[in-house]
């Protein structure tokens, strides 16, 4: 058994991390000797922290939820709480189960609430979409990522890989040592598990997961990828601090962007600028910040990491297949004007403006003599090596 157990006084909790399946009893007796000096030295309430442990078997469930529920009743003035993850299967039931026993008991998925626009994100029928935009980028993003210093043999990781096209893609290009892909959305897992399955790929691990906690040992990856993620989530910070965790010192975390402000599209380029400002605004109201591409070269820095190099992908329509970026265009002015305006409780006339506004930007794509840009920022920053120690 690997699980290791910690008790974080400043925050009232005990933290399990790693699997919890015990051949016997005894294996279990250091966590359960935490779990009552922790508990004999708290108020009010306790944490249980669950959600990093990925496997646990009947023996550990049932022996820790014998000693919460004895410390309950021994304890009237103690309330506890299970902190668990929705991506882990066994969860949410037995937590479920062993909470119907207390009315000082409760069950809190850490990731229920993982980002505010989760579900308007993950929808099946955006794959096509999600496909043809990978295409798009892919033709500029291959140069892009051997100049930030992706190399072939590498131990790669794709955090919020989406549908796993680019992570095929990657596979194909460098030849890495090692892939691992994680995503947090299962439509999009089981599409890339299963092209993965059509194509006769089985070196690629796609993992569901928390990008904000990962099921990944420290330091294992040369290269990690997130690309378009930090600008749908509402804690980037805490995605950065667990590409930094994985990532091997000297290695690199590369990271893309947009500033969706500045896409641009002419003729009608006043109507197009209207409705890329509007559109970051309804994405804020979901927790998102799609402008924040720029914000990367800063992100990094604060962080820790060294050696950051910053550059701009520009997709026009004239160094972009034409018919990839309209299927992108006309899919994503589907998107906003459906799913996001309807999560956002925008008004008729605004989503009727908007469908006139991207169509303009559609027309821009496909016409002879239209113009139109979408900026993609790209970050990538060096983990410092560890100290020598003497």
């Amino acid at each position: 058994m690997s699980v290791n157990v910690r008790f974080l006084a400043s925050n009232q909790e005990v933290a399990f991390t790693g699997p919890l399946r015990p051949a016997s009893e005894a294996e279990l007796d250091e966590a359960e000797r935490c779990l009552r000096e922790a508990a004999a030295s708290v108020t009010g309430r306790l944490y249980v922290n669950l959600r990093r442990v990925p496997l646990m078997n009947h023996r550990a469930f049932r022996r820790l939820g014998r000693v919460l529920l004895e410390i309950l009743d021994a304890r009237p003035d103690l309330t506890a709480q299970l902190v668990i993850s929705s991506a882990v299967p066994w969860a949410a039931r037995r937590g479920a189960a062993l909470a119907a026993r207390s009315p000082r008991l409760t069950v809190e998925p850490y990731d229920r609430d993982f980002y505010p626009g989760q579900g308007v994100i993950e929808n099946d029928h955006l794959l096509p979409v999600l496909r043809a935009q990978t295409r798009v980028i892919w033709s500029h993003e291959q140069k892009m990522l051997a100049l930030h210093g992706l190399e072939e043999g590498m131990a790669v990781a794709d955090i919020c890989c989406g549908i796993g096209d680019f992570a095929l893609l990657l596979r194909g290009a460098f030849h890495p040592g090692r892939l691992v892909a994680v995503d947090h959305a299962r439509p999009f897992l089981e599409y890339a598990r299963a092209v993965a399955r059509e194509f006769g790929i089985a070196d690629i691990e796609y993992v569901y997961g928390d990008a904000t906690s990962l099921y990944l040992e420290d330091a294992q990856f040369d290269f990690v990828i997130s690309r378009l993620a930090l600008q749908i989530f509402d804690r980037p910070q805490q995605i950065l601090g667990e590409l930094y965790r994985i990532c091997k010192p000297g290695g690199r975390v590369y990271i893309t962007n947009e500033l969706m402000r500045h896409i641009y599209a002419w003729p009608r380029s006043e109507r197009v600028a209207w409705a890329y400002t509007l559109i970051p605004e309804m994405a804020a109201k979901l927790g998102m910040d799609v402008n924040f591409g720029p914000k990367a070269h800063a992100a990094l820095k604060d962080f820790g990491f060294q050696d950051v190099r910053m550059d701009r992908i520009e997709v026009t329509n004239l160094n972009t297949d034409i018919e990839d970026f309209a299927a992108v265009a006309a899919g994503w002015r589907d998107y906003v004007t459906q799913d996001v305006a309807s999560a956002t409780a925008q008004p008729p006339e605004t989503v009727a403006a908007l469908q006139d506004a991207l169509d303009s930007f559609l027309r821009a794509v496909e016409s002879p003599k239209g113009f139109a840009s979408w900026p993609i920022y790209v970050a990538s920053g060096t983990r410092p090596l560890d100290p020598v120690t003497p």
